[in-house]
């Protein structure tokens, strides 16, 4: 049996990283026979957002301090807490500073492989967050050969220089619903964080725009974090009234299913899986083009639209078409559905199996 070890952080949130996870490890414990540890190195795990199989054991990083740069208490307390799990192999999900210096940290000559959840084109709202944002790019470029695998969301993430890097996609985290979605509900919905990279101030704009052409429709945005700016933009514009601020819940798929369409106007999307969640339960989505993750997924115009990167006038417009034309909202619901059929989870976790099992035969070789 495969002992894994998941190096993660911010367990504790509602965030896509802590969603898939959950999906994923919860997948493998219950379909195959692996020994799966978590550890996380941020964050307290006494509250966790989503549900993790009891077999999978929750280990948290006990540190004095959780500034990045306190590296030489990380380093120790990290080569600790492998020693103790003693993994066959490891598995860094950690996109952020700390993560990209594993490799370079830990003690034990033990197979890694980076899952990778962050974009090329991440940028962040202030010049210290984009220093450390742009020195795990590069750290991560020194390291990227200690990696038996790198798994990446889609072909544009790829190094052509380096043939480690293998396409895994994140799965669907429910079953595709059989029947059409009735898209009868005049709601839209954004799911996400608050925060620079979801773009909201955006958004907010954009449903200005659609909601002078349509006043009885609602924007619901579901995310954590501080809104307080979002509020004073939406008062700014006198549109706060058709926009509700929601916290995120756990049964996504009802939220899906309750609305007709979703917007994501991320500033930059490594993957999106509340985009293909929506998609898989029917909702015609809308994002902008420079985003890598839904522009490898939305074939614009037939399965959902990409709108030239901050073109506020014509996302509008074109969710105004939507909403104005049934038809056309059906025709790309169905789309939709059937194009996150690829996304299914028991088929995006048999090459997870099929990738761990490898390190079976070359061990024996």
């Amino acid at each position: 049996m495969l002992r894994l070890l998941y190096i993660a952080t911010n367990l504790n949130t509602s965030g896509g990283v802590a969603r898939v996870l959950s999906v994923k490890l919860n997948y493998l414990v219950e379909a195959f026979p692996y020994e799966i540890h978590i550890l996380n190195t941020y964050g307290n795990t006494n509250k966790l957002f989503f549900s993790f199989h009891e077999k999978i054991q929750i280990h948290d990083l006990d540190r004095k301090s959780q500034k990045s740069l306190d590296l030489f208490d990380y380093r120790t307390k990290l080569n600790k807490k492998i020693n103790t799990i003693n993994p066959d192999i490891i598995i860094n999900c950690d996109s952020g500073l700390k993560g990209s210096l594993l490799p370079f940290l830990l003690k034990n000559r033990i197979p890694l492989v980076y899952e990778n959840h962050n974009s090329k084109n991440a940028k962040e709202a202030d010049l210290f967050n984009n220093i450390k944002l742009k020195l795990s790019f590069f750290f991560f470029s020194l390291s990227v050969n200690r990696y038996t695998w790198v798994i990446v969301y889609e072909h544009a993430n790829r190094n052509k220089r380096t043939k480690n890097f293998k396409v895994i996609p994140n799965p669907i985290g429910f079953e595709i619903p059989d029947i059409p979605h009735s898209l009868e509900n005049k709601k839209v919905i954004a799911v996400g964080r608050f925060s620079y990279q979801k773009g909201y101030d955006k958004l907010i704009k954009i449903w200005y725009l659609v909601s002078k052409k349509h006043p009885d429709w609602i924007l619901n945005m579901y995310g954590e974090g501080d809104y307080d700016d979002l509020i004073k933009l939406a008062k700014e514009l006198k549109n706060l009234s058709k926009i509700e601020f929601l916290k995120p819940v756990k049964d996504i798929k009802s939220v899906y299913l309750g609305a007709s369409m979703l917007l994501n106007t991320s500033r930059y999307e490594p993957f999106g899986l509340a985009v293909t969640e929506a998609m898989a339960c029917g909702l015609p989505v809308i994002a902008f083009e420079n985003t890598l993750g839904p522009k490898s997924y939305i074939d614009n115009k037939k399965n959902g639209f990409l709108i030239q990167k901050d073109n506020f006038e014509d996302y509008a417009n074109r969710v105004s078409m939507l909403i104005e034309n049934k038809n056309e909202m059906k025709r790309v619901s169905k789309a939709a559905k059937e194009s996150m059929k690829a996304y299914e989870l028991t088929g995006i976790m048999r090459q997870w199996h099929e990738l761990f099992q490898s390190f079976l035969l070359n061990k024996s070789k």
